[in-house]
């Protein structure tokens, strides 16, 4: 598994994760891409939040896009993604108490508002 070290930006924003607590946040040692499987059986890769013992403390809420400050760093993220392909899959609901509802653009395994 592909370790990066998990250095929260400047105003890292717990409530975009499924990480329970600003105490389980404080135990990340590392996160990783895994694919993460919908309730409508999508895929979709997000990021994973591991503690030191390779636990999975919680998952991104919204699907990973990869971006960067030109392509070598695109396509950087991309090799990291596909790292995370390697591993089993994550179940959407085994992180979240239920499926989202509405609002979604097509990414995140929800139609757009309007479909």
């Amino acid at each position: 598994m592909l370790r990066n070290v998990f250095t929260p930006p400047c105003g890292f924003d717990l409530t975009t994760t499924t990480v329970a607590s600003s105490e389980g946040l404080a135990a990340i040692a590392f996160w990783g891409y895994r694919l993460v499987v919908h309730p409508d059986g999508s895929c979709f890769v997000h990021e994973t939040y591991y503690d030191k013992r390779e636990g999975i403390l919680g998952i991104a809420q919204a699907a990973a896009r990869p971006c960067g400050d030109d392509a070598a760093d695109v396509l950087d993220e991309l090799q990291r993604m596909e790292e995370g392909l390697r591993e089993p899959p994550l179940r959407l609901l085994d992180y979240v108490d239920e499926a989202p509802v509405g609002g979604g653009d097509g990414a995140g395994g929800l139609p757009p508002i309007g479909d």
